[in-house]
């Protein structure tokens, strides 16, 4: 099981058919197996779970998209509509579009903030006015930034002595807030944006909110612009998909959404009314799209490329052929081919695609998804956790609190001693590696202070010694299931302070670890062999060693920026490595003469390294 690639489509080696018996938890079971055994694969083997007849069905796979139509058709005038903005999109385009089809109007737009004391009046203008000819819709946008207007608003359909005519609609547009009113909250129809799982249901939300019948039929040209607007949906939610890979599908997180969509549209369709796109255009349509609205966004070089590169691939000629087009070869993903297009068929096509698409459409390699499923998984099973009851079986003994505070007392007890100084010993030498040192244990005591002062505020509060704050009570709950708590690992900025582990147990070892490594060199002044990994800032220990090879050799360098390094791995380091964990290896390393430092503890991500080979590819 733990080399195939989609070991929830088989039945488990000898208990296959023992779990199938089982007709209440034989499925839960299995899912409970894989977990153990394949944790990457948990989301696709609950996925199978869910849509299993015996337990819930094939319905509830993927959530429902409702088009502004549908969502038209369910409200009336009296009840406003609410979108909850997300980084997908912002439905004002849509909106303004389906205004202009019911009444033949652009609607009011009124961005919520400073300044804004006349909304109510434009409101009430707009939705029973004295000549029908001035009725339109309203939207009012980023509602969380005008949070004191509405109340007011809320009175205008609660009220007593308001007429409002049945064509009118609000439509409403905010971002989470905590204070945002609760009865207008209950009051209006909520809508929310959040982003779809999976290529397939990407591209259906985005024929469904994006791209109408309407649009393809704007040109022309309707089968030539049909397969330009179906191979720029297909890009967009390429790029959208790659995001979940983190690092390895961009150098940095980059919020595309629909609006950016919308706009490379409306472009291609002002470049050629005709739907006739000659060589020229072609170039014009990709550096539009991609050097400029996409790129725009993008901070990073390496991405730009990539922006680049798939512009060449769902920007050609090959795409208007009339023969069936692969958008990516030797797949299902291909567009549609019909004299006349229909948009309704168009998503009859695209959901016989995969549910879920193999990470070489991406060109990327089975590893990445590995890894991305593995962290969708940790999530799902986070959260899981976080929003279970907080019940408690009492032990016969113990009360809860007791049992609480047993716990956080003995990892209290369980910290290692204070890291003494040696910013004494730093100042006689004037080494570059002990004043790093020095920096290094200093940043490691701001570490044990704030966990030493948590743990103490915890075991207060539940003295009732101390108010339990809500930073109080988020690290008592983050370490009572088995998490570190955020404001241990970053800053108030989010920036990185520590280091980041998927839990207390981790976290704490490496604490022990760090502690070790820190107090050993203190004391001995040199190591066999320095844990990188293990240090805040390693580029500084690297800068601090060539530096005093520098000092040793000034004769022979001109310059410390002339200065190189040789890295070799050694091999009889290497041996011990694949035999036994790695800090078994270095403990029998003793140090090194004055020339040479050794360093353990680097690790490649999407490649690997032998001793013959040197760095090769997964």
């Amino acid at each position: 099981m733990k080399s195939d690639v989609n070991p929830e489509a088989k039945p488990i080696p000898e208990y296959g058919d023992k779990l199938l018996a089982e007709k209440e938890l034989g499925a839960f079971m299995t899912l409970c197996l894989l977990r153990c055994v394949r944790e990457d694969r948990t989301i696709m083997a609950a996925l199978k779970f869910v849509t299993d007849p015996s337990v819930l069905g094939p319905k509830y796979e993927n959530p429902p998209i409702d088009s502004l139509e549908e969502i038209y058709a369910e409200s009336n005038s009296k009840l406003p509509i609410l979108y909850l903005l997300s980084n997908l999109s912002d439905p004002t385009t849509g909106v303004e579009e389906l205004c202009r089809k019911k009444l033949k109007k652009q609607p009011i737009k009124i961005t919520m903030g400073q300044g804004q004391d006349n909304t109510r009046a434009m409101i009430e203008a707009a939705m029973a006015p004295a000549n029908i000819n001035t009725l339109t819709w309203v939207i009012l946008q980023n509602c969380h930034f005008g949070l004191k207007y509405l109340p007011g608003i809320m009175d205008l359909f609660t009220g007593k002595g308001y007429s409002i005519r049945s064509e009118f609609r609000l439509f409403m547009t905010t971002e989470e807030s905590n204070e945002f009113p609760l009865n207008l909250l209950h009051f209006c129809i909520k809508v929310a944006n959040d982003s779809p799982k999976g290529l397939q249901a990407g591209m259906l939300r985005t024929l469904t909110q994006v791209v109408n019948q309407d649009r393809l039929e704007k040109v022309d040209a309707v089968e030539r612009w049909k397969s330009i607007v179906f191979s720029m949906c297909f890009m967009h939610n390429i790029l959208l998909e790659r995001r979940k890979y983190g690092p390895i599908g961009f150098c940095h997180p980059y919020e595309f959404n629909n609006t950016d969509l919308d706009s490379c549209l409306t472009y291609l369709e002002r470049l050629s009314p005709s739907g006739a796109f000659e060589e020229a255009k072609w170039k014009m349509a990709k550096y539009m799209v991609c050097e400029i609205q996409y790129a725009g966004k993008v901070i990073d070089e390496r991405d730009r490329e990539l922006l680049v590169s798939y512009g060449d691939d769902f920007f050609k000629p090959e795409i208007l052929k009339p023969e069936t087009c692969e958008l990516v070869p030797r797949t299902k993903y291909v567009i549609p081919k019909m004299d006349v297009p229909d948009i309704v068929k168009i998503k009859e096509d695209v959901a016989r695609w995969p549910a879920l698409e193999e990470p070489s459409i991406f060109g990327l390699s089975n590893l990445a998804d590995k890894a991305y499923r593995a962290k969708e998984s940790k999530d799902l099973l986070s959260l899981l956790i976080e929003v279970l009851p907080k019940e408690y079986t009492a032990v016969a003994t113990k009360s809860k609190e007791e049992e609480t505070k047993g716990i956080f007392d003995k990892i209290k007890q369980k910290l290692p001693p204070v890291l003494k100084d040696t910013e004494r010993r730093e100042k006689k030498t004037q080494s570059a590696t002990l004043m790093f040192l020095a920096q290094e244990i200093r940043r490691f005591q701001n570490v044990h202070a704030t966990v030493s002062k948590a743990l103490q505020e915890i075991l207060m509060a539940i003295d009732g010694q101390i108010i339990m704050t809500p930073e109080i009570e988020e690290s008592s709950q983050a370490l009572t299931n088995g998490k570190v708590p955020q404001r241990w690992m970053y800053d108030e900025l989010g920036m990185e302070w520590s280091w980041v582990a998927s839990s207390s147990t981790l976290w704490f070892n490496e604490f022990n670890y760090r502690h070790n490594q820190l107090s050993n060199w203190a004391r001995n002044e040199k190591l066999g062999s320095y844990w990188l990994g293990g240090m805040f800032n390693p580029k500084g220990f690297l800068h601090a060693v060539k530096q005093e090879d520098y000092r040793r050799k000034k004769a022979e360098v001109a310059s410390l920026d002339r200065h190189e390094i040789n890295i070799e791995v050694l091999s009889q380091i290497w041996n011990d490595i694949e035999k036994h964990d790695y800090r078994v290896a270095v403990n029998k390393q003793k140090p090194a003469d004055k020339d040479t430092v050794l360093i353990h503890g680097m690790y490649i991500e999407g490649a690997t390294y032998t001793p013959t080979k040197g760095l090769d590819d997964c």
